[in-house]
């Protein structure tokens, strides 16, 4: 029975993990829409530092997020997101992430970034992102 529950809670978070993995490549590829990877009453966390700090209800509210954030980046120089590690338990996945972009006046943007998603029934549900948010105000305005 304990090898059945064992397995069984492997085969859960490898597919949490893969939701995670499935909303990064659809930020970076254009292929799908991240939205699609979110519940409907998701939660998104943004720290206090940043202009667009504080608590994102439900799927409509995560998508104006979303679109202000992508605002401040540069439509010519393509956004690279580098999965640096990504760590599972029970329906949590944490992911380190490094994103390579540009701002709207052609600098270069380079931060790292910490996302703890909570998945349920292979859609997340829950978002806390950590970022430098000094760097993010100073670099992309936001």
């Amino acid at each position: 029975m304990r090898g059945c529950i064992e397995a069984e809670a492997m085969r859960v978070t490898k597919a949490n993990k893969q939701v995670v993995q499935r909303y990064f490549a659809s930020v970076t590829s254009g292929e799908g829409n991240p939205l699609d990877c979110l519940a409907e009453d998701v939660t998104w966390w943004v720290p206090q530092g940043s202009s667009l700090g504080g608590i994102y209800r439900g799927k409509a509210a995560v998508a104006e997020l979303m679109g202000s954030a992508l605002d401040a980046y540069s439509d010519e120089i393509p956004m690279e997101i580098e999965i640096r590690q990504l760590v599972a338990e029970d329906d949590w996945v944490c992911a380190q992430v490094e994103i390579s972009a540009g701002t709207r006046d052609g600098r270069p943007y380079r931060n790292w970034y910490h996302w703890a998603f909570r998945v349920r029934d292979g859609q997340i549900v829950e978002v806390n992102e950590y970022v430098d948010t000094r760097y993010v105000h100073e670099t992309l305005g936001i």
